[in-house]
């Protein structure tokens, strides 16, 4: 369980072996409430695959561990810091030792490969340091992490419409890891890949957090990716289909176990079957 939150961002804290928590979170818009009581701590230097179908609130999860979205109720720490009490800059300053890999990959389309790799070193509270490097030297650092992610140097001059899918979600990969973040957090990483290509990402993903020692946190609807990448899956379940007091998180553990799941609904997820959902569904 955690320490007591902390309103401001030191760097005097006393050592928690948990990088990120959320103590009885709550999310709602509106009437709808999307998370609920959530509880889930996450250590230093683990991989944490969260699963479960469209609308459970994978996504919605992952922006609150970095205050992208506020919660209703509850607590999210980073680092032992309490996100809710925070101000914009301090804020800041935690979310600049985070990296961010979108669905879509969120590359500026008006900025060439090179000056989308820059702009987190120019525009990052703890770039500051980084700003005050030579033109030389920004593109030095801007090279090493293309080549980290396997692409060639003449992607630099390129846009984001010149790329493949791919090639997309690996210069996003790379943008990500260009501060190297203690955190990165993977919204869909491999969605619209070919399963080559996919794996690639895979193995990125694996290398990265070899090379870097980094915490990673991955929405996925992948299970292959889960399974290759994770050390630990947690399962998320939509609200609508539980009952009051029944846990928003049906299944925990590493992906070893989740196939001997007794849980159905675990079963029915990872095997992709549809089940009694037919039966849901007006067809004629």
């Amino acid at each position: 369980m955690a320490t007591a939150p902390k309103s401001t961002v030191d760097s005097d804290t006393n050592f928690s072996p948990y990088l990120v928590e959320t103590q009885h979170l709550n999310m709602c818009f509106g009437n709808k409430q999307v998370l609920r009581e959530l509880t889930v701590t996450i250590r230093h230097g683990q991989t944490v695959a969260i699963i479960g179908e469209s609308g459970c609130g994978k996504t919605v999860f992952l922006k609150t561990l970095v205050g992208l979205l506020k919660p209703t109720s509850g607590f999210v720490l980073f680092d032992q810091h309490d996100l809710n009490v925070l101000n914009e800059h301090e804020l800041s300053i935690l979310r600049s030792r985070t990296g961010f890999v979108f669905q879509n990959s969120a590359l500026f389309d008006s900025l060439t490969v090179a000056e989308n790799l820059i702009f987190p070193l120019m525009h990052t509270a703890s770039a500051s340091t980084r700003t005050k490097l030579s033109t030389a030297d920004q593109m030095q650092v801007v090279q090493l992490a293309l080549r980290e992610v396997g692409l060639p140097q003449t992607t630099l001059t390129q846009y984001p419409a010149d790329l493949s899918g791919g090639m997309r979600k690996r210069v996003g990969l790379a943008r990500a890891l260009i501060l190297q973040p203690e955190l990165v957090l993977y919204d869909e990483p491999t969605t619209g890949l070919d399963p080559i290509v996919s794996d690639i990402i895979n193995e990125l993903i694996m290398r990265s957090r070899l090379k870097h020692r980094i915490t990673s946190i991955l929405v996925t609807h992948d299970m292959k990716t889960a399974r290759k990448v994770a050390d630990r899956i947690l399962m998320l379940y939509p609200l609508h289909r539980l009952n009051k007091h029944e846990s928003q998180i049906i299944f925990d553990g590493p992906p070893s176990e989740i196939e001997q799941s007794t849980d159905p609904r675990v079963q029915q997820f990872i095997q992709g079957e549809a089940g009694n959902r037919l039966q849901e569904l007006e067809i004629v």
